[in-house]
């Protein structure tokens, strides 16, 4: 089991800056200009060759479908990263089960990945986006037993992002359907 069936799903997270929704296809066309904007920024951060130079807005709307229907059914989850206005998509925050990963995984582990467009990427988003993800997760909105944060070896500028705010790598993982080597990290405990 991925999320205890009795727990909550939090159904938003609002900072001054940004404020993470559930993904719907109601996004999709805020969600599609921030991937068309980041394009090769996501190929290299997923290592495949999404979104590819064809990608539609129909495309993302099915998309953006499949992340809903998994976020329903609590299988997944997938939230929409906006601006405070809500007219402008930051980037993507995806939450899915370890056991994806390790089959023998324990019940409500989970890993997180995430992405800013490109033209926030330059910014502190990234890293506001991280403290901030680490705080919901580690309060009680959630009910996970353990979170691990994950990036492809490749996509250096997480890895150090990470490292610079006080996560450990606990080990790496060849993930073939996910384009290679991924190192997972998990936050040190405060001192």
């Amino acid at each position: 089991m991925f999320y205890p069936a009795n727990a909550a799903v939090p159904a938003e997270l609002q900072t001054a800056d940004f404020s993470l929704m559930p993904l719907t296809p109601a996004h999709a066309a805020l969600d599609y200009t921030a991937v068309i904007s980041s394009r090769e920024m996501l190929r290299q951060w997923s290592g495949s060759a999404w979104p590819s130079d064809d990608f539609s807005l129909d495309d993302n709307l099915q998309d953006l479908q499949w992340h809903h229907r998994e976020h329903q059914e609590r299988l997944a989850f997938t939230y929409t990263v906006l601006n405070p206005a809500q007219d402008e998509c930051l980037g993507c925050v995806y939450i899915r089960p370890f056991s994806e990963i390790l089959p023998a995984a324990p019940n409500y582990h989970a890993i997180v990945r995430f992405w800013v467009s490109q033209p926030q990427r330059e910014g502190p988003l990234e890293r506001q986006l991280l403290d901030a993800l680490c705080a919901w997760f580690y309060s009680n909105a959630w009910a996970f037993e353990r979170i691990l944060f994950h990036t492809r070896v490749s996509s250096q500028w997480q890895i150090h992002l990470f490292m610079a705010a006080g996560y450990q790598a606990v080990n790496t993982h060849y993930l073939p359907e996910r384009g290679g080597y991924h190192t997972f990290f998990e936050r040190l405990p405060d001192n």
